[in-house]
């Protein structure tokens, strides 16, 4: 029996979902002195955060659980396209709530400051690295 040439490529998707996913449990934000006990997306869900903000983050975890479930499913043909929804909905959920809790005319800088007090946290990062992952995962694979 030959052995099957295992492609890391194939599973560029599911890692950066995975990675998405990671980065939502995460704190968001840092305060000064780079202690990481800012909110996490998680934390915005169950109970420190607003209305739309809450939708926001439920929409970015449930494409990121959506994109890890659909590699390993088989949907044929549609594959492909399933999984671009799923990194679609979970990057829409995310440029949401930055979008909802930002005004246009501030640079990142100070919204991260009007979050938090200080900085972006390594969940924030995380999830914007897991999106490029899959989305390079989403470009180089054949199925």
């Amino acid at each position: 029996m030959a052995k099957k040439k295992v492609n890391v490529m194939d599973y560029l998707f599911l890692i950066g979902m995975i990675v998405t996913a990671v980065g939502f449990f995460l704190p968001l934000t840092s305060h000064f002195g780079g202690n990481a006990n800012g909110n996490s997306a998680f934390s915005i869900i169950t109970g420190s955060g607003k209305g739309l903000v809450k939708v926001g983050s439920i929409i970015t975890l449930a494409g990121a659980v959506a994109g890890i479930i659909l590699s390993f499913v088989n949907l044929g043909k549609s594959q492909k396209i399933a999984k671009l929804v799923s990194l679609i909905v979970s990057a829409a959920g995310g440029l949401y709530i930055f979008f909802n809790m930002s005004s246009l005319g501030k640079d990142i800088v100070k919204f991260a400051a009007k979050i938090s007090g200080s900085g972006f946290g390594a969940g924030f990062y995380i999830i914007i690295a897991g999106w490029i992952i899959a989305l390079i995962g989403w470009i180089s694979s054949k199925r």
